[in-house]
């Protein structure tokens, strides 16, 4: 009898209790029927994989459907139960065809596993470059074309003209992702096929669920109360000492992402690293306890929140609080009180190496640097920015040298760092000349993807 419960806490998988898994066929469709949740189902979907369960796959096959994790973990389920004499391929293809936009994202994921895993036909690579054709018509008629998911099947195949279709769709699905394409495209042209992509497809499910498993956290070490001195705000810029170079954490192009970059959320446990000394030196205020948190409720209430896209406000409501948590952690000060010079290496410095990769990306993408920007203003209007101007001007810099290292990777047709507002001032490729000193050990390192 399989006990639910035991495969879940705080929202994340139990990777033991999972990986020890063995049911029957009997036992697993006995738990399915008994109402599980969306991530217990994902956990059911996973141990079938896992175990290679024989007759799952129908029962999973219409979970592709599923939005969020079910549906991602029941199509890595899939993929691992392909064998070149089931059906699942064609049944994959068959829900493709004209499949929503959750079973087209999933049935192209599970159609890579299988690839990965060695277990595609030989007619896959020519029905993937039609893939291609129909996603990219897709996207012209102002739907949502997935064509970058259909070139990474293509990647892990090591299909002919595949760079050639990559190009197609940058040039014709202006939505698309081109830093994903750009990353297929270099595998392909260095080893023949992605074989970053393939390694994570084909191992353990936690590699492709790391995001997702649950963590026992150590309990914090006690320490001596702090002297009850006053905190006063800097008259003077604070001089802080670069972050470490990123150690497993540290974004890398070559790094498939985790998860499909069309979500623009960063889950709340997911937001910090698992750092020994994530919580030292945070500030104290005069009774020895941190300063108060933002009003984060304000923010999202005010005008500048409700200027953003409703995806951007979602977006902006988190990384607010991320940026405020990072300042008080890593730079040691409040965020209201940062200096230009500490919120460019907050930014890509300290964030790249206090994030999971897979999502680095969202918090260096060009959509992150709009609410940052309207985080800003929100501090400014309210008074609680001890330097706005200067918050400003170090988000100016910080497009420059995102841009600048696109350039210097030799990412055409990359992300689009200039401001939206239009301020010639705040044009990436404007010269840097008097910007603070950025080649510390990380500085040269952050990228906008994970």
């Amino acid at each position: 009898m399989l006990e639910l419960a035991s495969f879940i806490r705080d929202d994340h998988f139990i990777a033991d209790t999972i990986s020890s898994a063995a049911p029957t066929l009997t036992e697993w469709q006995a738990a399915l029927a008994a109402s599980p949740t969306p991530k217990q189902i994902a956990a059911l979907a996973l141990i079938a994989g896992a175990t290679k369960l024989a007759g799952s796959a129908p029962v999973l096959m219409p979970l592709i459907g599923s939005d969020g994790i079910t549906g991602k973990a029941s199509a890595w389920a899939l993929g691992q139960l392909a064998t070149k004499e089931n059906s699942i391929e064609k049944d994959l293809l068959g829900a493709i065809q004209n499949g929503s936009l959750d079973v087209r994202e999933n049935g192209y994921y599970a159609l890579s596993t299988l690839a990965a895993c060695g277990m595609a036909s030989a007619s896959l690579p020519g029905i993937m470059q039609d893939r291609v054709t129909a996603e990219i018509e897709r996207a012209k008629s102002g739907g949502s074309g997935l064509g970058e998911h259909v070139c990474r099947v293509l990647a892990v195949l090591g299909a002919t003209n595949t760079t050639e279709l990559i190009q197609n769709v940058i040039s014709q699905d202006r939505f698309c992702d081109r830093f994903e394409l750009q990353r297929l495209r270099k595998a392909v042209e260095d080893n023949g096929r992605d074989n970053d992509s393939i390694k994570l497809l084909k191992g353990n499910w936690t590699q492709c669920f790391a995001e997702h498993l649950y963590v026992e956290k150590a309990p914090a070490p006690e320490k001596p109360a702090p002297a009850k001195t006053a905190m006063a705000k800097p008259t003077a810029a604070k001089k802080i000492a670069p972050p470490a170079a990123p150690k497993s954490t540290a974004p890398n192009p070559s790094v498939p992402p985790m998860n499909a970059p069309t979500e623009t959320s960063i889950p709340a446990d997911e937001q910090m690293a698992e750092d020994g000394d994530e919580n030292e030196g945070a500030p104290a205020d005069g009774e020895g306890q941190l300063p108060p948190p933002l009003d984060w409720a304000a923010f999202t209430a005010g005008p500048e929140a409700a200027a953003l896209a409703p995806q951007l406000k979602q977006l902006a409501g988190q990384l607010g609080p991320l940026l405020e948590q990072l300042s008080l952690r890593a730079v040691r000060a409040p965020l209201v009180d940062l200096n230009g010079q500490e919120f460019v290496a907050l930014l890509l410095q300290v964030l790249p190496q206090a994030l999971p990769p897979q999502h680095v990306q969202m918090a260096l993408s060009p959509q992150a640097l709009i609410c940052y920007k309207a985080v800003i203003k929100f501090l400014m209007r309210t008074g609680l920015a001890t330097n706005g101007p200067g918050l400003l001007d170090a988000l100016k810099m910080v497009r420059r040298e995102l841009t600048n290292q696109m350039r210097q990777a030799g990412i055409l047709n990359g992300p689009d760092y200039s401001d939206p507002d239009g301020d010639s001032e705040d044009d990436p490729a404007a010269e840097s000349d008097g910007d603070p000193d950025l080649s510390g050990p990380s500085a040269s390192q952050p990228h906008p993807a994970g």
